[in-house]
């Protein structure tokens, strides 16, 4: 049993980056904070004409899993990639204040497309500008750390000290999927940021349909009783009506395949979607804040 966690352990955190797409330039690491302590950091970005946008992720998979936007500039002359992170998407932090630290960096000899690898300070600044913490990106191209992933599936696959059980699970397709969106356990809740004054939940089992059942309340006021998840999607609108609106999910048994995986989409009016899906065990609670920002 402690072999078979050891391996799975060890896949996950090679697999722990996931979703690819040629469209965007990817890329997966750490940031290494000035104490030597490391945190793992994914960036997505897109430029067009010298302007950068995208996102990032702070402890991918991790209890305080934050995304934040980008926002940048490339000079196509000196191939100089500057960005800040300006403001929070959601988080799975406890949300005490509005003002977060914020990664700000400028990249040298970088090129979109052929830069496999960045190492680059940065400087931490909250959002009067002031200093926070600051350190070191380390990143790697992500479709470089893909084959990577799928080179230590095949070997593996072939070796005969890793038990039958252990290969049936490493499937990096099927773990990629699994990793494409956020996974909310008992206790956590996940902070979501939104000018909009409503958003729309999209429930629904995105997994093997088994049977998974949650109630959900929104502001302790039950909106599903006893829902099945299958593969329709089920769509509810939830006005924004307080500063936070709290919706809760819990989960009224486990179906017949591991735990209770029901998948939820977050919609605003920006037409921006956040990913969340359930790992919860029978009576489990997960949360989800939605926090209105006004403009």
């Amino acid at each position: 049993m402690l072999k078979e966690t050891k391996y799975l352990i060890v896949f996950y955190l090679l697999f722990i980056s996931s979703a690819f797409s040629q469209s965007d330039f990817k890329y997966f690491g750490a940031i290494k904070l000035n104490d030597s302590s490391l945190i793992t950091y994914k960036i997505v970005l897109k430029e067009h004409d010298g302007k950068v946008a995208g996102y990032s992720i702070t402890d991918l998979g991790g209890e305080h899993e934050t995304r934040s936007n980008i926002f940048g500039e490339y000079n196509h002359d000196t191939k100089t990639l500057s960005f800040r992170e300006t403001d929070i998407v959601y988080t799975k932090s406890e949300v005490t204040t509005y003002d977060f630290c914020f990664v700000n960096t400028t990249i040298e000899n970088f090129k979109f497309g052929k830069t496999k690898k960045i190492t680059a300070p940065f400087l931490g600044l909250f959002s009067d500008n002031t200093e926070c913490i600051s350190g070191e990106l380390l990143l790697t191209e992500e479709e470089k750390v893909k084959k990577r992933i799928e080179k230590v599936a095949k070997i593996i696959q072939k070796s005969n000290k890793v038990p039958d059980s252990i290969k049936e699970k490493v499937n990096p397709v099927k773990m990629m999927e699994k990793r494409s969106g956020n996974v909310l356990r008992t206790g956590q809740t996940l902070n979501v940021f939104s000018t909009s004054k409503a958003i729309t939940l999209v429930l629904y089992d995105s997994d093997t349909v088994d049977n998974d059942r949650i109630s959900l309340q929104v502001n302790s006021k039950t909106i599903l009783d006893d829902f099945v998840g299958t593969k329709e999607q089920k769509e509810i609108t939830i006005p924004l009506e307080t500063l936070v609106t709290s919706i809760e999910i819990k989960a009224l048994n486990v179906g017949r395949i591991g735990d209770n995986t029901i998948k939820l989409f977050i919609k605003d009016k920006n037409n921006r979607t956040i990913g969340v899906m359930t790992s919860l065990k029978t009576n489990e609670i997960a949360t989800v804040q939605i926090h209105r920002k006004y403009n």
